[in-house]
């Protein structure tokens, strides 16, 4: 073991403090290396120890992993003292940049409850007054210390050095090691297997048994490693596991990294000892799995068959939704902890921008029935289904703003029975329908757990070149052909175009553009349609204007513009 994890270990271990009128005296003799019998006697001074480790003070260097033994006496006329004991410095620190004095760990060898160092601290903590303060250090000096995440500087040039030393064959080392660090009652590694897409855990503290593998995209763990974000969870009334009916009050689990940056596990800590996992603690767990995820950086798991979508190149997220800006890398986000839960999802948006694809995307890959609301045949074939579903099977529901009352009333009866996740959509504000009365509020509240709404195309000037260079690239593959370019007019067309059916407009033009140009031709020329020119602050502010956002919110938040405006 290199001395990254056993400069942790003896941090972490309690040891007696000692005071400098306690009179205990060092003398050090070095026993290999270069500076093999050297014999170091002054200006030694005894910071702590225990059964297993001291640590001291010193100006003369020594160096780390020289083996040295130490004789240990005391100057009292009672009581004295006089022992010896070897070890291997571990470690070495100077407190200050500019002190000549360092301070040194040494791991002692050989060492057991019937040594004659056991009798020295028994009775050097009985000379301390209060029978409960001797019990309890008699206890604690043969134990281990509480760590502090806030002890500073000393703690993150050892958690640093770890990082650079860490060896896999530590990990189980390590597990065990953050039980103490986090203070808490356990801790997994799981490890994704991507022939069964299932969650694998490979090590856990010691005294407890492996579970069996879990789903990649359910429960804590799963939502972890498919969102690759921390997971910090409070239950209130404890949550038993059934393969061991273990009882969990709180869970914090993080991901785990592969060199593509692509989640390839989770770190999982369980029951935080007196409450949850703070901040801090939190911060302290997502540099142990930054330690951990090294040993795995060239696991890199890819598979066509897989449904986990970031390991399967056919199934990448980013084509969901466009764009390189922080806009949409955050709606993307927001995609991918919507994929990966089983919450109700309702999709708003104008006509033409795929708010069916969106929903079959979010579906993620589960069983599911599209239902066109539009139909009424479709109604009753929802309506007809008897069996119970469950919280594995999805139903879409499109044009949900098509339903009359009457269909409203019945569905929202059946979905009562019913465990499924709903995603709908609409190409309506339904909220102002409720105020006016047309359509359920209930039902409305259990489609909404969370709402998506698509951008008009227009809108979104800096991603259109983006999303119109994709249909390219699909029409390029499909006709087994070079990848093509737009010519400098097209570009500027589509820029500048408003594009009022949206997606579907453009991916029309574009597969029209392949049937009427040379399929010898490296240049794309977009039949260009021109477009008049916005007149007046109405026109413009018409065309702009998000059409799936009711007219009268519209003209209110005009209106409340314009008031604000005259009482400045």
């Amino acid at each position: 073991m290199k001395k990254g994890l056993t400069n942790f270990k003896f941090y972490r271990s309690f040891r007696v403090k000692v005071a400098t009128d306690d009179k205990i005296f060092l003398k050090l003799k070095i026993l290999d290396g270069k500076k093999k019998g050297v014999i170091v006697n002054k200006e030694l001074q005894l910071i702590d120890f225990n059964l297993f480790s001291l640590s001291f003070k010193s100006e003369f260097q020594i160096p780390v992993n020289s083996k040295v033994r130490i004789e240990l006496y005391t100057k009292k006329i009672f009581n004295r003292w006089d022992l010896e004991v070897e070890g291997v410095v571990i470690r070495s620190f100077s407190e200050k940049a500019e002190s000549l004095q360092f301070n040194y760990g040494v791991e002692l060898i050989d060492q057991s409850e019937d040594s004659e160092l056991k009798y020295f601290i028994t009775d050097y903590i009985s000379g301390f007054s209060g029978k409960s303060l001797k019990d309890f250090l008699i206890k604690s000096a043969l134990s281990a210390r509480k760590i502090n995440v806030r002890d500073g500087i000393e703690l993150f040039s050892l958690l640093n050095v770890l990082y650079k030393e860490f060896e896999e064959n530590e990990i189980q080392d390590l597990i065990n090691e953050c039980v103490h660090l986090l203070q808490c009652e356990e801790v997994r590694m799981w490890k994704i297997n991507i022939d069964s897409d299932r969650l694998e855990n490979i090590y856990t503290n010691s005294g407890n048994s492996l579970l069996k593998e879990s789903s990649f995209s359910k429960n804590d763990i799963g939502k972890c490693f498919t969102t690759s974000q921390s997971i910090n969870t409070f239950f209130k009334d404890g949550k038993k596991r059934a393969e061991d009916e273990f009882e969990t009050y709180n869970t914090l689990c993080l991901p785990l990294f592969n060199k593509e940056k692509k989640s390839i596990g989770v770190l999982q800590f369980n029951n935080k000892k007196g409450s949850g996992f703070s901040v801090t603690e939190e911060s302290m767990a997502h540099f142990l799995a930054m330690v951990i995820s090294k040993n795995f950086i060239h696991f890199v798991p890819k598979s066509k068959a897989t449904a986990i979508a970031h390991l399967n190149p056919e199934l990448e997220d980013s084509f969901i939704y466009f764009g390189c800006n922080q806009k949409s890398s955050a709606i993307r986000s927001t995609l991918k902890k919507l994929k990966y839960g089983r919450t109700n999802i309702h999709i708003i948006g104008e006509y033409g921008l795929g708010k069916a694809f969106f929903a079959k995307s979010l579906a993620n890959y589960t069983d599911f029935e599209v239902f066109d609301c539009k139909d009424e045949t479709k109604i009753e074939e929802l309506l007809d289904i008897s069996t119970p579903l469950s919280r594995d099977y999805s139903i879409i529901l499109k044009n949900i703003n098509h339903l009359n009352s009457d269909q409203q009333i019945k569905i929202y009866n059946w979905s009562q029975f019913h465990h499924c996740q709903f995603i709908t959509t609409s190409h309506e504000d339904l909220k102002l329908q409720i105020d006016s009365g047309k359509f359920h509020k209930e039902l409305f509240r259990k489609f909404t757990k969370s709402i998506f709404h698509l951008t008009p195309l227009r809108n979104r000037k800096e991603d259109i070149l983006t999303i119109a260079r994709y249909f390219v690239k699909i029409e390029c593959q499909k006709r087994n052909l070079a990848l093509k370019s737009f010519s400098d007019e097209s570009i500027e067309f589509i820029k500048a175009y408003s594009w009022p059916e949206n997606i579907t407009q453009l991916e029309k033009l574009i597969k029209k553009s392949f049937m009427i140009n040379s399929p010898d031709s490296l240049i794309i020329e977009l039949e260009i349609t021109q477009e008049e020119k916005a007149k007046t602050i109405s026109e413009k502010i018409i065309r702009a204007t998000d059409k799936s956002i009711h007219p009268f919110k519209i003209m209110n938040l005009i209106n409340n513009a314009l008031d604000r405006e005259k009482a400045s």
